[in-house]
């Protein structure tokens, strides 16, 4: 079985986040998928049955689970589907159904590279903390009161996944860690499934995995919700293309660009370099 490896929200080889691509996988259960996954020790890999000309079913799944949603699998395998299926052209349109919704990606190729930008539909405001709620929930990322963003809630906000928008301040981000065994029950019961923190002046965010052991490089399901954030509160105007920054704490810098319409549709963008091809040999 052929599969790819590209980086995705980079210009640049071995920069952005990594993610690997079976694009045609109809023979593969979901044990078999998650059993990849964990061979391959990508944040996340995305496996394709091919449905029409330009239509796919996709199954996007990290080390530890499936989702319903994410943001770089689905951009970087439109921009292999350009590439596999349509590199005689410079623009490509294709539709990802996934468990829950269906999305449209727009691709161009251009010098070297592809850049596709994905429809995540409308943001849905799930919760927003009070006080008390806030000052726990910035213990558990080893931050305090002093730590937030002026007066900006965190708030749990999705376009498909939801996460916990915290607001923090430029020089806190490094400081960010997760501090307790039992988050994702925590990140649960307020309505989230992951959490993003956010430097709102900088631009720039880090997310983990929920037991807080790997930091994510670039997240694109974090990316539309932190967008709609910033409008909701008035750091950012609709139409206007906000370039939100991630993983320059790994040493993989990545550029992830999202617009929020004024019809409320959120639009998030990168680009993605292909790095390598091979042939999977798998027991059936």
């Amino acid at each position: 079985m052929k599969y790819y490896h590209v980086d995705v929200f980079s210009n640049k080889p071995f920069s952005g986040n990594g993610l690997t691509i079976f694009p045609d996988a109809e023979i593969l259960d979901k044990k078999s998928m998650q059993t990849i996954t964990r061979e391959m020790r990508q944040f996340e890999s995305i496996f394709l049955h091919r449905t029409g000309d330009n239509s796919f079913r996709a199954f996007i799944f990290t080390m530890e689970e499936e989702l319903d949603f994410a943001g770089h699998p689905i951009i970087g395998a439109a921009a292999l589907l350009h590439d596999l299926y349509a590199n005689e052209k410079t623009k490509g349109k294709w539709n990802i159904e996934l468990n829950t919704k269906l999305v449209e990606v727009v691709t161009q190729k251009n010098d070297g590279n592809y850049s596709a930008e994905m429809n995540q539909g409308k943001a849905e405001f799930i919760n927003t903390l009070t006080t008390e709620q806030s000052k726990e929930y910035l213990s558990f990322f080893n931050l305090e009161e002093t730590d937030k963003e002026r007066n900006l809630p965190l708030e749990v906000v999705s376009t498909g996944l939801p996460y916990l928008i915290i607001p923090v301040k430029t020089e806190a981000l490094a400081k960010v860690k997760v501090t307790i065994s039992n988050l994702e029950k925590k990140l649960a019961d307020i309505g989230a499934k992951f959490f993003f923190t956010f430097d709102p002046q900088g631009l720039q965010g880090r997310t983990w995995d929920n037991l807080g052991l790997v930091e994510d490089i670039a997240t694109g399901s974090a990316a539309g919700p932190s967008g709609a954030y910033l409008v909701k509160h008035q750091l950012a105007n609709t139409e206007t293309t906000i370039q939100l920054k991630q993983g320059d704490f790994l040493e993989r810098p990545s550029i992830l660009t999202v617009t929020v319409k004024r019809n409320c549709d959120i639009f998030v963008a990168g680009d993605v370099c292909k790095i390598a091809e091979g042939n999977l040999h798998y027991p059936n």
